[in-house]
């Protein structure tokens, strides 16, 4: 059984197909990056399974079971596993580094805070910016900021 799975899945906008049955299937832990072209659909991709548009055909699957994008528990539980980066980095300007690592995994999953400043610290330090920890992001380089 796959974490996260589509079938077929369809979306539009304004009655232009943007997504025609789009099928994949993501493993439990897996990273995944959508990568492509301008208007390829990536970003409504994200929508759809977010909850933020609808699908107009298809299915999203969770631990095996179809997604009811009409019932609230079902959206939450899909949101909970995904983590959405997109392009532009817009950080919190009051806090640093870390604190715009660690927010979402302690307010919205309600993770131990120590826990995941523990992993925020390994993570941040693997990408070179061990030293930005307490930095805010103004006095990052937008690559650093990203």
């Amino acid at each position: 059984m796959h974490h996260l799975e589509t079938r077929a899945l369809s979306a539009e906008y304004a009655g232009n197909k943007v997504l025609n049955d789009v099928s994949f299937t993501v493993n439990k832990g897996a990273i995944v990056s959508l990568i492509g072209p301008s208007g390829s659909g990536k970003s409504t991709i994200l929508r759809v399974l977010s909850g933020l548009l609808p699908p107009v055909g298809g299915e999203v699957l969770l631990h095996g079971k179809p997604v009811d994008y009409h019932n609230r528990a079902d959206v939450k539980a899909v949101r909970n596993v995904l983590t959405i980066v997109f392009q532009q980095f817009n950080l919190f300007q009051n806090m640093t580094a870390l604190q715009n690592v660690t927010v979402a995994p302690v307010k919205i999953r309600k993770r131990d805070r120590r826990e995941v400043e523990a992993e925020a610290v390994e993570l941040l330090k693997k990408v070179g910016l061990g030293d930005k920890l307490g930095s805010y992001p103004d006095q990052m380089s937008g690559g650093q900021q990203q």
